[in-house]
């Protein structure tokens, strides 16, 4: 049985429809083509106020902090890697759910939604005591953010959705589906049976359908992987026993009520985070791979103000964390060096029909 696209499915061609169906083996739904592409307005428009009044931001919780342990130039700098992160991680999950990635949407329900509502409740209101007017704006954004979730989930782009997920268990049957073979002549004399079992979809030639057998992920990779996954946990664990000391140095108080949930929660949910884009990278997903890039890049120029406080805190804490970066940044560049490059594009090439 050949899988059956949604009804209101873009028809093939044109540049910009080439371009919104790269990476997928059917077209994506409009409703949810146009979702995402709200989406992504909602993310512009949110980081855009955000930088818009980062100086506001800045001053006010100068103001709230009793001792000027902070300047301005590095509560600017933490406020500002802090706004890049969120972006960047909101983009990516929403660049994997463009890919086809079904679980990447409930990523976005659970993480970015539900988790993220606590930080961006505490932003907005906070932000109501300084901009009131872009709090509002801010609020009316997440309102529609959450209706543009619900949209994620329309049966047209579930249908989708199931529809990649039945290609990709089984991509040789792609080369069987009817744009290809509606065409051709047939090539054993027989003509194509509609009603013929699964099973016995053979393709064009007669071929019986062979398995998929994808490349060896090579030792570049493997260290990456190993390199990454091994600073990222060491980094959480180190985090937590420092993070006290941290934010006394700040002159913020850890407390045990909302605050010291939410400062452990945000580790935990990063963690989680950096482990299933690992995950995927295994499974030399291309996407995950350069979604691990800008995150590295924004936690390296991030950490380089960090330093100066961990090393305040303890010289231990300080080594640790140079430490770690620096294996964070070796494991992305075995990532990203040839051997690593040329197994992500045969694995690519080998799921191809």
């Amino acid at each position: 049985m050949n899988p059956q696209s949604s009804p209101d499915a873009v028809p093939a061609g044109g540049f910009f429809t080439a371009a919104a169906n790269y990476g997928v083996a059917a077209p994506r739904p409009r409703l949810l083509l146009v979702t995402l592409m709200l989406i992504a307005l909602c993310i512009l428009l949110i980081t855009a106020i955000d930088f818009a009044f980062l100086s506001e931001r800045v001053n006010y919780t100068l103001s709230m902090t009793e001792e000027k342990a902070t300047t301005y130039e590095a509560l600017r700098s933490n406020e500002m890697n802090t706004i890049l992160f969120v972006t960047a991680v909101m983009g990516g999950v929403l660049a994997l759910i463009a890919f086809g990635r079904s679980w990447a949407r409930w990523v976005w329900l659970l993480v970015c939604m539900l988790a993220g509502s606590a930080l961006a409740l505490i932003w907005v209101a906070l932000m109501f005591q300084y901009a009131p007017g872009a709090a509002m704006i801010k609020c009316a954004v997440y309102v529609m953010l959450v209706v543009l979730s619900c949209m994620l989930f329309a049966p047209s782009s579930n249908a989708w959705f199931r529809q990649l997920k039945e290609l990709r268990n089984n991509p040789r049957r792609q080369a069987a589906t009817p744009p290809a073979w509606q065409g051709a002549a047939p090539a054993d004399g027989q003509a194509y049976d509609p009603y013929a079992p699964p099973g016995g979809l053979s393709g064009l030639s007669g071929a019986a359908l062979t398995p998929v057998v994808l490349p060896p992920r090579p030792l570049t990779a493997r260290a990456g992987l190993a390199l990454c996954v091994l600073a990222s946990l060491a980094g959480m664990v180190i985090s937590l026993i420092f993070m006290p000391d941290v934010l006394a140095a700040q002159s913020v108080s850890l407390g045990t009520g909302l605050m010291k949930n939410l400062v452990y929660g945000s580790l935990i949910v990063g963690t989680i985070i950096v482990m299933l884009l690992m995950y995927f990278i295994a499974r030399a997903s291309n996407v995950a791979r350069w979604i691990w890039l800008v995150l590295a890049i924004i936690g390296f120029f991030n950490s380089i103000n960090a330093f100066k406080t961990a090393f305040v805190v303890s010289t231990l804490y300080g080594s640790l964390a140079v430490i770690t970066q620096l294996i964070v940044l070796a494991g992305t560049i075995l990532l990203f060096v040839p051997a690593s490059n040329q197994w992500v594009r045969d694995t690519a090439q080998a799921r191809r029909p």
